[in-house]
């Protein structure tokens, strides 16, 4: 079971990581939607963490509902609508309609505090000390929950319940 994790950005290359299982089968670094979607079209995965919002709240307020649940249970996520959030949510939403594939939404730091993992141990883990790889590879471990059905779900957002691969 192949799956992807982006950790999208829009002013630095935006990071990929693919898993077969939770084995790391491609690292990479794409400029533009088109890289990404051709990085991510090369290995087919069945599912797709976005580390970007992928939508917006209704109209009228400033916090979807993922937000305001997330902040119950004690995690942060940024407001689709504040700053550049905006700006990333746009592309998020973009390349999500035109991955081929199931598209999931993430947030690595909350994904890796839910599975009880820290970015040194994943680091180490993977051997890696970049950020953006880092959160890439925890993207796709979010995704690998997913697959594995050890999730919560929130609208399009996903937060793994059990800790895997690391």
């Amino acid at each position: 079971m192949l799956v992807a994790g982006v950790d999208l950005s829009v002013r630095r290359p935006s990071a990929i990581a693919v898993l077969d299982g939770c084995e790391l089968a491609y690292f990479g670094l794409a400029r533009g939607d088109d890289e990404i979607l051709y990085a991510v079209s090369l290995l087919r995965p069945s599912v797709v963490a976005i580390d970007a919002p992928l939508s917006y709240p209704p109209e009228g307020r400033a916090l979807r509902d993922v937000e305001l649940e997330l902040a119950r249970l004690g995690y942060r996520l940024l407001p689709p609508l504040m700053g550049a959030m905006r700006e990333l949510a746009a592309r998020g939403i973009r390349l999500s309609r035109r991955l081929q594939c199931e598209v999931i939404e993430v947030h690595p730091t909350t994904s890796l505090k839910a599975m009880g993992i820290s970015r040194e141990e994943l680091g180490r883990a993977v051997g890696l000390s970049s950020r953006d790889l880092l959160d890439a590879h925890a993207a796709a471990l979010t995704a690998v929950a997913y697959a594995r059905g050890l999730y919560r779900r929130f609208g399009p957002f996903v937060l793994p319940t059990a800790r895997v691969c690391v």
